[in-house]
């Protein structure tokens, strides 16, 4: 499997490929899902030069959604990402995607983890819309990935290591509803890891009650040998040590086969969040958050044996320039820059006898993952009676001409000069060193500037072969256009889509009616009967496992007008039935010419499609339960009742079930844009209304 590495800055790229990534995926100053990270743009050619000469490849992520606008400014960034070489472009907007393979056909691209691909069926689809590689939603099941492999010729990339986004990949609507600066676009606030309140069963909760664990899959490798082309570490926004130290550990877990008690520690020292989860990988529900601490939490260390003032004696010694935090009972009371190695240190905070020492920071630690070196080895035969050097590394070989060579009067240049000065190299090292005639001399300028320009032409000749054997797309592939006919215009004829989730909120004024039910069962389903003749069924965001097959039947039994579509999965089973894209598929762009609704994060009134124009948007998809995390489990379940709460602002929990149950948090106020738009409007009356308005990003701008 090949390891894919985060590449905030340069430093961390360094990080990444001498600990031994295979591949690392870096952003550009603009269209990055991480804007807040160093990211390349100057640099690019020297960064993917620098990869390249150790053979890691280099993928460039435009993976933000893109306006009108902004195409064909993010299309030239693309294209000079190509010229530097890059081995892949990781895309999310899928009017970008069809554009910049028409643009540049050999390109190879991957369908990044925000287009939320979690099935067989969605990597079926993304295939046929040019893509070599899916990167799986972080909620993908280990049966589903299973069923991509054996049914979806197309390479497979899953997140092991790293934060997890606890709404559903490319669904999460909450920063941009709430600030105008979308996660979709890599401006995200992480309004997932503030503290709410809510009350479970009776039961008052607090804290961090939407902030998931970090990812941590070295003990589960086993699970995803054969079936998995690439493993991917997440954390742009992080340090060079954690990148490299993630990098060290998960090289040594695939030689070895087993992740130790020291592998898992190491990467807690690095970064911790929650003492980790495996996700969903193997359970449809799993439990995810800590409530308690939302940050980097460390490795367990000692106890606080006793506070005097504003000193704490540990158990054990500290050591000068490691950082430590306290907690008590799981939540963090206090921290700590060690000034001088020893038991005792000044803190921050309300520190006890007792309480909890974790390691944030190993500085010694940190000293010797930063110093580590990755040289390749170049044997150097120099014969000057010729005035030949030849230089050898792995597959590639050049020879120069020598300049400037004279006869030795005193000390001629001997095999340990020509070492000492090949050494001088932040790529080479040398192995074999070999010369022949040599009673010469060369001065100082003249002997460095033959080493200069013999790594200049090795390394040329290196990248040479890297390039020749850059893979290059070659297939066939569709367009939305394409996959999605207009056969659904002619039912719509523009008129309002009236969206419900409960069979007495339909009236005889609804000509069209898009169903958003809270139990896809064809019994449940079949209650509709009557008003299938104009009625719409809206596909979730998600379906897993089992999720498919009730789908599936659904769509053969229920003779709906047509679907809406908010995933690629859904596709793929409507079995030619007319389809308009959802706002799930974050539509914000004109380039594909098919029945749409625009994302609901969109700043303008489309003119090519449908407007959310008034309705309680779920900001948030959940895979996890919220029920479960705060309180027991799901036996008898009837749903939720359930508000989290923000600075007095609401958010209500809504459940929908197929097989699997799904969560979703719905905003403090409803989206109402009707002044503003008066056809080719979605009126949605399926979620509870709050009382509250908000024109969301419209006339505001969407960052």
């Amino acid at each position: 499997m090949e390891i894919l590495a985060p590449a905030g800055n340069f430093e961390m790229l360094k990080a990444a490929v001498i600990n031994g990534a295979d591949a690392v995926y870096l952003g550009l100053d603009k269209y990055s899902a991480r804007a807040k990270a160093e990211n390349f743009d100057d640099n690019l050619a020297e960064a993917i030069e620098y990869a390249h000469i150790y053979g890691v490849k280099v993928y460039v992520a435009i993976n933000t959604l893109i306006k009108n606008e902004e195409m064909d400014d993010a299309l030239n960034a693309a294209m000079r990402a190509y010229e530097c070489k890059a081995d892949a472009f990781i895309v999310q907007d899928l009017g970008f995607a069809q554009l910049l393979r028409k643009k540049c056909p050999k390109a190879i691209m991957h369908a990044s983890t925000q287009l939320g691909i979690h099935n067989a069926e969605g990597a079926l689809i993304a295939k046929k819309l040019g893509f070599s590689r899916v990167i799986l939603s972080r909620e993908t099941l280990l049966e589903d990935i299973k069923e991509i492999k054996k049914r979806v010729d197309i390479e497979i990339e899953c997140f092991v290591q790293g934060a997890l986004c606890i709404s559903f990949s490319g669904n999460c609507y909450f920063s941009s509803f709430a600030s105008g600066y979308s996660g979709n676009r890599g401006k995200c606030m992480q309004l997932c890891r503030k503290k709410y309140k809510a009350v479970v069963n009776g039961k008052s909760c607090d804290g961090y009650l939407l902030s998931a664990k970090d990812l941590m899959l070295a003990d589960k490798l086993n699970l995803l040998s054969g079936i998995v082309d690439c493993i991917k570490i997440e954390g742009r926004m992080r340090r060079p040590e954690y990148v490299a130290e993630s990098v060290r550990i998960y090289k040594k877990v695939l030689e070895t086969k087993r992740a130790t008690e020291d592998d898992v520690n190491a990467l807690k020292k690095v970064f911790n969040r929650g003492d980790y989860t495996e996700g969903h990988l193997r359970v449809g529900t799993q439990k995810l958050l800590d409530t308690k601490i939302a940050s980097h939490k460390g490795l367990f260390y000692c106890k606080v044996v006793s506070v005097k003032g504003r000193t704490l004696k540990a158990e054990k010694t500290l050591v000068k320039g490691d950082g430590i935090k306290i907690l008590r009972s799981g939540y963090e009371v206090g921290s700590a820059s060690v000034s001088k190695t020893g038991n005792e240190t000044g803190f921050a905070g309300e520190v006890k006898a007792g309480d909890d020492i974790y390691i944030t920071t190993d500085e010694r630690i940190s000293r010797e993952i930063l110093s580590r070196k990755r040289k390749l080895t170049v044997d150097v035969a120099v014969n000057f009676s010729e005035r030949k050097i030849s230089l050898s590394c792995g597959t590639a070989r050049v020879e120069l001409t020598i300049e400037n060579v004279l006869p030795a009067e005193k000390l001629p240049i001997t095999e340990n000069d020509l070492k000492t000065n090949f050494d001088k190299s932040p790529y080479f090292e040398t192995g074999r060193v070999t010369l022949e005639g040599k009673n010469a001399f060369m001065t100082k300028a003249d002997f460095n500037e033959l080493r200069r320009s013999s790594y200049r032409a090795l390394i040329d000749e290196i990248l040479r072969q890297y390039n020749a054997k850059m893979p290059i797309y070659e297939d066939n592939y569709l367009t939305l256009t394409d996959i999605i006919s207009k056969d659904i215009d002619l039912f719509l004829q523009d008129r309002t889509i009236y969206q419900v989730d409960d069979i007495n909120q339909i009236t005889d004024e609804m000509e069209v009616i898009a169903l958003n039910p809270t139990e896809y069962s064809v019994d449940h389903l079949m209650k509709f009967e009557p008003y299938f003749d104009r009625m719409i069924l809206n596909l979730p965001f998600i379906a897993r496992g089992k999720d498919i097959e009730i789908l599936k039947e659904i769509i053969a039994k229920c003779p709906f007008k047509g679907f809406i579509a908010n995933n690629l999965y859904a596709l793929a089973i409507v079995n030619d039935a007319p389809v308009i894209a959802g706002f799930g598929l974050n539509i914000l762009n004109d380039v594909s010419d098919i029945p749409k609704i625009y994302s609901i994060e969109s700043d303008r009134i489309g003119e090519k499609g449908y407007t959310y124009a008034l309705g309680n948007i779920p900001l948030m998809t959940f895979c996890h339960c919220e029920k479960k995390e705060l309180s027991n489990g799901c036996e008898n379940c009837k749903g939720y009742d359930i508000t989290l709460t923000y600075e007095n602002r609401d958010f209500r929990l809504r459940r929908y079930k197929i097989h699997y149950c799904y969560g979703q948090l719905l905003n403090c106020a409803d989206l109402d844009i009707t002044r503003l738009v008066k056809q080719k409007i979605v009126i949605d009356y399926s979620y509870r209304r709050t009382g509250a308005f908000t024109k969301g990003n419209y006339g505001r701008g969407l960052k």
